[in-house]
Formats: structure tokens, sequence, C-alpha cells
């Protein structure tokens, strides 16, 4: 399934996507990992930056524009 998705993305050429699962957050072509704690994520998009609270949290994979990160998510928010 995921693999039919990514290559949607790829074909319909989006800017970015963000998959949100229990425990796992996945997001595709972001631009700079901001800040990196066991309890804050942020990552800097083209438009906005994404701020990730939780616990136990950490980069599980990293590549240069996809990055997977797993712990216990209390909060996603998109900031300008």
């Amino acid at each position: 399934m995921h693999m039919i998705k990514n290559l949607q993305n790829f074909l319909l050429d989006q800017d970015y996507y963000i998959d949100i699962f229990n425990n796992y957050i996945h997001v595709y072509c972001y631009q700079e990992l901001v800040t990196l704690t066991d309890k804050l994520i942020e990552l800097k998009l083209n438009e906005f930056g994404l701020v990730i609270e939780g616990s136990n949290l950490s980069v599980s994979n990293m590549d240069n524009k996809e990055i997977l990160i797993k712990g216990v998510v209390n909060d996603v928010r998109f900031v300008r």
C-alpha cells in the first residue's frame, strides 16, 4: 500500500506529504531538521514548520528528503 502511495505522490509531483501512524510519523520532502530531542522534533518544510511533541521521540530512519519519527506522539502542529 505504501509503495503505491509513494508512486502516486511522485507522479503527481506533490510538494510534501505527512503520514501519521500509531507511534510513527513519516514526512516526505522536508528541508531541515531544526530540533531533535526525545520530547520535541521540529522540521522545516517549504512553506511552514512542523512541530511534533511527545515522549521517547527518535528518528527511526532518515534520508535526503524523508524522515521516519518513532515514539509516543501527543501533538502535531503546523507553524508559519
